[in-house]
């Protein structure tokens, strides 16, 4: 992963985030269920580059859990980007807050990132991958729950995932 944020020139592409009118649901992308020797969980969309959340919450319909972080005013979940073996190619990811200004960063788990970068990754394999699958991990975080959007861009794509996040009452 660069941890830069700087975005390769080929990925550099306007963004397309869908507009959310107040009041307006939250049109959350749904998650299916994948499994292999790398990687196992709920993953959102159906693209090449993906998010496998770990959330509370309903993520079969987009729905998820931000969990306390050590983080004054913030919080976060793990979001495990990953490709599948058939894109080898750099991918990067930006994320917005839909019908509202609160912010998102995108960025390690357990630590706020410092700053607002994209996630950026390289082509080829990555340190955490195996039999083509490629890995990212990282965290979503923000302050409200919302509606929140990431585009994921890639040589030959450029897909929209959406997920609803909400703050789960916890029961010990």
């Amino acid at each position: 992963m660069d941890a830069s944020g700087s975005v390769p020139g080929s990925l550099k592409r306007p963004l397309h985030f869908p507009v959310l009118r107040r009041g307006g649901r939250c049109p959350a992308t749904p998650g299916r269920p994948i499994a292999n020797p790398y990687l196992a969980g709920i993953a959102l969309g159906t693209g090449a580059v993906r998010p496998l959340i770990a959330s509370a919450g309903d993520v079969r319909h987009g729905v998820a859990d931000l969990d306390p972080a050590n983080t004054p005013g913030w919080r976060e979940f793990k979001t495990l980007w990953f490709s599948t073996p058939a894109y080898q190619g750099p991918f990067v990811i930006r994320a917005t807050n839909l019908g509202a200004s609160g912010p998102i960063r995108l960025g390690g788990s357990g630590a706020l990132p410092a700053t607002a970068l994209p996630i950026v990754v390289p082509p080829g394999p990555t340190l955490n991958g195996g039999g083509g699958w490629r890995t990212a991990p990282s965290g979503t975080w923000a302050k409200h729950p919302g509606c929140y959007a990431w585009q994921v861009d890639g040589l030959s794509f450029s897909d929209i995932i959406v997920i609803h996040v909400v703050n789960l009452p916890r029961h010990s």
